[in-house]
């Protein structure tokens, strides 16, 4: 009972023995009870232990549920995406008096671990998860799957897509209300090109989306089922351009400008794996003159390889140019530790340098691409598979070849 819980942290503000607090009013046992939630108590008794304690119990029951209100506030405003409302919850949050009692303290923790990833401190963010896992068996339910989802959400940022699936996929949806982790599951499916589920998952998250009037998660949402429909699907290419347009016509009007960043980066990727390289280019600009403005690292280390990747293919631009370009995402990727944009964009260097050498597909073969499977980014490595797939055919490497187009055509299957 949480009445039990208030009782116990005014006696020990007070500096009050349980003996002390019930002296004249009840047994020791009695006050030890009651402040677990384990027995039924008088009104009586309850009067004269908040008298002692110059305590309305009444008023400080109002404070504890608006502290569990706050909190479910603050992790439904980081759904939604509402920044501006993020800090002033944070602070309401840590000036309620109860924020120190352990039944609200996980819940908050693993909340403020959140917020810095949405700050984009992912190594604070982290240092919290870690003491949080180390007092799991005091988590309830709600909490342990509130873990998971959280856990999730870090390695899906740091790319790790197979430890981002194994805390998804251990969320039990009945248990666990915040259906926003089926959102992260199909971004982490499509990271390793399982299609299907990733569409699956986008499905249920926009059903969720839709049900809490969730438009900006909504976009999203469209956003990630739609690149599940543009990869190859050749026939029907034109409609799936036109429908990013649509959704990026609707991100401006509610000007949604990191979406729309976001949108023209998945366009240039759907256009460059059409080999439209001319197109994709363009659309990586777009994507790239956003992020300047916005600061979106992450987006900008995909669009700035993907302009550079088409560059060198068109063959029209200085070599002085792509240079720059090369220097400035290994930089980035340098200050955000990213180690596979650190190979991309060495990879890069080579292509640019030394045409498609052979030091770059051995670079290829031995290092980039077994770091690709052992991080699970499917994206990258479709793309990076194909291109070694035509080096093994075009240097007559028949068997490579095969074995690499046989695990394409049983994943199709």
């Amino acid at each position: 009972m949480k009445e039990g819980l208030i009782i116990k942290l005014y006696r020990e503000r007070a500096g009050l023995t349980q003996t002390q607090l019930g002296e004249g009013i009840c047994s020791v046992t009695h006050i030890s009870k009651i402040e677990r939630g384990i027995t039924q108590y008088s009104s009586e008794i309850i009067s004269l232990i908040c008298k002692r304690l110059n305590i309305d119990l009444n008023k400080e029951m109002k404070q504890y549920k608006l502290l569990e209100k706050k909190l479910h506030e603050w992790l439904e405003v980081m759904v939604k995406q509402q920044l501006e409302e993020l800090e002033i919850l944070k602070e309401e949050i840590e000036n309620n008096a109860y924020i120190y009692l352990s039944e609200v303290q996980n819940s908050y923790q693993i909340l403020l671990a959140r917020y810095y990833f949405t700050k984009g401190n992912l190594q604070k963010g982290k240092e919290i998860l870690d003491a949080c896992q180390q007092q799991l068996g005091l988590l309830d339910r709600y909490e342990k799957h509130l873990l998971e989802h959280t856990l999730g959400i870090y390695y899906l940022s740091l790319g790790k897509i197979k430890e981002a699936i194994h805390h998804l996929t251990n969320i039990n949806p009945i248990e666990y209300n915040n259906h926003e982790f089926y959102y992260h599951l199909a971004s982490a499916f499509h990271m390793i090109q399982a299609k299907v589920k990733a569409y699956h998952f986008g499905n249920l998250a926009l059903s969720y989306f839709r049900k809490t009037n969730n438009f900006k998660r909504m976009l999203d949402t469209e956003t990630l089922m739609l690149i599940q429909m543009g990869y190859n699907d050749v026939y029907h290419f034109e409609d799936t351009v036109e429908r990013y347009q649509a959704l990026i016509k609707s991100c401006k009007t509610y000007k949604e400008d990191v979406k729309v960043v976001n949108l023209w980066h998945n366009l240039g990727v759907d256009f460059a794996a059409k080999n439209l390289y001319i197109e994709a280019r363009e659309a990586y600009e777009k994507a790239l003159e956003g992020c300047y403005s916005l600061s979106l690292p992450h987006i900008e280390l995909g669009a700035r390889r993907g302009l550079v990747h088409c560059s060198i293919l068109i063959g029209d631009t200085e070599k002085a140019i792509l240079k720059k370009h090369i220097q400035l995402g290994n930089a980035l990727a340098n200050q955000m530790k990213n180690e596979t944009y650190l190979h991309v964009f060495h990879l890069l260097e080579i292509m640019l340098n030394h045409s498609q050498s052979d030091a770059y597909y051995q670079y290829l073969e031995q290092t980039f691409l077994p770091h690709l499977h052992e991080t699970g980014q499917e994206s990258l490595l479709l793309i990076y598979e194909k291109e070694i797939f035509h080096y093994y055919r075009t240097t007559s490497q028949y068997e490579k070849a095969a074995e690499l187009a046989s695990k394409y055509m049983s994943a199709s299957l």
